[in-house]
Parts: C-alpha cells; structure tokens; sequence
C-alpha cells in the first residue's frame, strides 16, 4: 500500500510540473494529437528562408491503383507595410450640447499632439443616445416608475494609418493622456498580396516536380491519361489568431501598497490574458520566413496533383 500511495504521488507531481512548464496557456487548449505525431526541425542557418518537412511529404493510393494524388502545402510568414489603429470615444454629458464640445476638446487635443497628417486620420460617428433615470410616479398610492431624461451619451471612433509598428505605443499613451482608453483593433495592411502568393505558388511547383522526380526513380510510371491540378489560396491575419488564456498563478498586488493592509485591489480581468498563437508549422511542407518574431500576416497555398495513368 505504501509503495503505491509513493507511486501515484510521483505521478501527480510529475503532472503537476508539466503543466507549468507548458505554459499557461495549456490551460485553455487541450492537447494536439499532431504535436505527437509531426516534429520540425528548424535551421537557422538556411540562406533561402525556406524550410521543407519531409514528414508532411504526401502520397496516396487509394484502391483504385490507377490514380494517384500528390499534395503540397506552402505557407509564407509576411511583416505588414502598415497600420490602422481605431479607438473608442465615449463622452457623457447633460446635454448635448455639451457632449459635443467636452468630446471634441478630447479628440482635437490628441490629434494635436499625434501630429498625424489629415488624410492619415479618419473620426467615425458611432452613436448619439439619451440616458434615462427611473423615478417613482409622484402619485397618491402609485409605485409606477417613469423615465425621466438625464442627458446624453455621444459616440465616436479614431481611425489612424501609420506605417511604424513603434509607434502603435506612442498612439495609446497619448490617447491615455486625453481620457481615450479603448483600443477597438489594430488592422494590419499588406498592399501587394499577390506577390507572396506568386512565390508560394512557384516553390509547390518545383516540390511537386521534385516529388514525381522521385517517383519516378523508383519506379512509378507517370504515363497519364489525365492530369490535374487543384490550389486555393488565402491568408490569416493577426487579429484572428490571438487567443485567450487563464494566468495559472494569481496575481500579488501588495507591491501598490506595501504599508497597508486594509486596501483590496480588484482587477476583474486579472486571470485573463491574450497572446499571440500564429498558424502551425507542423502541417505544411514548405514554410517560407518562419523566424519573423513579431506578429504576421500568414499567406497560404495549397496544390493538389492528380494523375489517372493508363491501365497495362
């Protein structure tokens, strides 16, 4: 009993550090079977940026002995030529009035010290509500409640281009400094799309040629009857690929107020993190700049070879 008791406590720990050391975000993935089954590895020296895996290397032949299918996937890590930051403004107010001029105090100010050119800066209307409060009826024996109107709510959103990544930290502190706290989304801009594209495409073909040369040596006749080829294309972009997760330690604010031991700082969202998790590499056979750190737009292209050879 006891050498059981030692047995699944060694387990448990051994749990127990894996967890940590997989990162917190384990905790709101569950496990890929892929990462078991597919391993990479990456040369840092390679000239080219391009990295093939032969473990993807893909070749059917299914029942029917005369067809067969090669596939060859290809994806290209991209860094944006630009930037489109929108922030959120919110103004309250008892009248409307009011809630226009504090509002474009705001937004004067920071595009003032921003000091973006006009036509880099674009201020969106979102919305114009009133605000009510809910009153008791003044009436003998009445416990109605009426809406009575207390002012007004004005909306509006900043859209800013820029080109510099550096400068997306400079916006939000200036921002910050005008009572402008919400970040919407930072889009990011690849202006010519069709040349990743182009690349991806052209290293598919020499793979695909390298895989029937292949063949070939060992055997394989390629005398087709019919041949044919599939591909589609697209790309993802940053802002659909962060993810969610839950910090596994709690979070010590006793650093803001060593002294005192009254004070109790609630942050609601202090367990709720996000990070960057770009597309794997582990089901591609070719992946064209994979050392880029930042975060990237990812175009993707996939071809599919088709032969229907003659029957002997």
């Amino acid at each position: 009993m006891k050498t059981l008791f030692t047995f699944m406590l060694g387990i448990i720990i051994c749990i127990n550090l894996f967890c940590q050391a997989s990162g917190n975000w384990y905790y709101q993935k569950s496990k890929s079977s892929e990462s078991s089954t597919l391993y990479r590895e990456y040369d840092i020296n390679t000239t080219s940026g391009i990295i093939q895996s032969a473990y993807n290397y893909y070749y059917s032949q299914p029942a029917n002995d005369t067809v067969i299918y090669l596939e060859v996937k290809a994806i290209m890590n991209v860094r944006p030529d630009a930037f489109i930051m929108i922030l959120g403004v919110s103004q309250v107010a008892k009248d409307l009035e009011a809630a226009y001029d504090l509002m474009d105090q705001r937004i004067n100010a920071f595009i003032n010290e921003i000091g973006v050119d006009k036509k880099d800066i674009y201020v969106d209307f979102i919305s114009q509500t009133p605000i009510f409060s809910r009153e008791k009826e003044k009436k003998i024996f009445s416990k109605k409640l009426i809406e009575v109107p207390k002012g007004y709510e004005l909306k509006k959103n900043i859209h800013i281009y820029y080109k510099e990544r550096s400068l997306s930290d400079y916006y939000i502190k200036i921002a910050a400094k005008n009572e402008i706290y919400d970040v919407i989304r930072v889009e990011h801009i690849v202006t010519d799309q069709q040349s990743p594209l182009k690349i991806l495409r052209g290293e598919c073909v020499k793979l695909l040629k390298v895989y029937t040369q292949e063949l070939a040596e060992l055997g394989i006749s390629f005398d087709a009857n019919f041949k044919s080829i599939e591909e589609s294309s697209y790309c993802i972009f940053p802002n659909n690929q962060y993810t969610l997760f839950t910090s596994y330690m709690p979070i010590n604010y006793e650093v803001l107020s060593p002294n005192s031991t009254e004070i109790t700082y609630v942050n609601p969202n202090e367990k709720i993190n996000l990070f960057y998790d770009r597309l794997s590499y582990s089901n591609f056979d070719i992946v064209i700049n994979p050392d880029i750190v930042e975060p990237c737009v990812q175009f993707i292209q996939k071809m599919k070879f088709k032969l229907v050879l003659k029957k002997k």
